[in-house]
């Protein structure tokens, strides 16, 4: 009679933890959706940023082939998209979750493993990802310092509608060597794009998978 309540013991403490552990899953799992549906969001914005960045750059880099560059209102357009299409913009992607399933071991409870696999896969993306956030960033330094011996400053601080804009150089050399730098970021650019469309589908049919193992709306 001892032996069999000791054991009936365990086998309710077993279930106990075994229930306790279901609802860590689960909870996980809801907070995973949450985290993946913010980084859609921020996926869409920095998105809408890049195409943006992207016709502009296209805009300048047409302008740079024109001749005449010393037409007043070809150079006022230069110094708008020189200033206003080159900063880097950053993705921030929510690692609350993920972070807590790898620091507290917590990626053990989750049984199903193809929802495993895909989270560990999800992750690594990001990883890669910030391969490509520092290739941009750099491209994006590259082309403003390159700006830096055509583009007076002064113009965009002070009356730059009121005054005849110049460019610092009107050196042919000068300017070819800037728009190549503007071609090689916005070549980067449409890297971190593509990446961002391949992780936002990503998300979704992750989140989408999660809801249906887990039953969760």
């Amino acid at each position: 009679m001892l032996f069999l309540a000791v054991f009936c013991g365990f086998l309710a403490e077993y279930q106990l933890e075994h229930t306790i552990e279901h609802t860590k899953e689960k909870e996980y799992m809801r907070s995973m959706i949450e985290d993946l549906a913010q980084d859609t969001i921020e996926i869409n914005r920095v998105l809408a940023v890049l195409i943006n960045n992207n016709k502009n750059n296209d805009s300048l880099l047409n302008l740079l082939e024109l001749p005449g560059t010393k037409n007043y209102e070809q150079v006022k357009k230069l110094y708008l998209l020189h200033f206003s299409s080159i900063g880097a913009e950053m993705t921030s992607f929510s690692q609350r979750t993920i972070s807590q399933l790898k620091n507290s071991g917590g990626m053990r409870l989750i049984r199903k493993k193809a929802v495993a696999d895909s989270i560990t896969l999800y992750d690594n993306n990001e990883q890669y990802f910030a391969a490509i956030i520092k290739s941009y960033d750099e491209g994006s330094t590259a082309a403003f310092n390159a700006g830096s011996v055509i583009f007076d400053n002064r113009y965009i601080r002070h009356n730059f509608y009121s005054e005849k804009v110049l460019l610092l150089t009107y050196d042919e050399k000068v300017l070819r060597k800037y728009a190549n730098y503007i071609f090689v970021f916005q070549m980067i650019g449409g890297y971190y794009k593509n990446f961002l469309i391949y992780q936002k589908t990503f998300s979704i049919e992750l989140m989408s998978l999660i809801k249906k193992e887990y039953h969760l709306k």
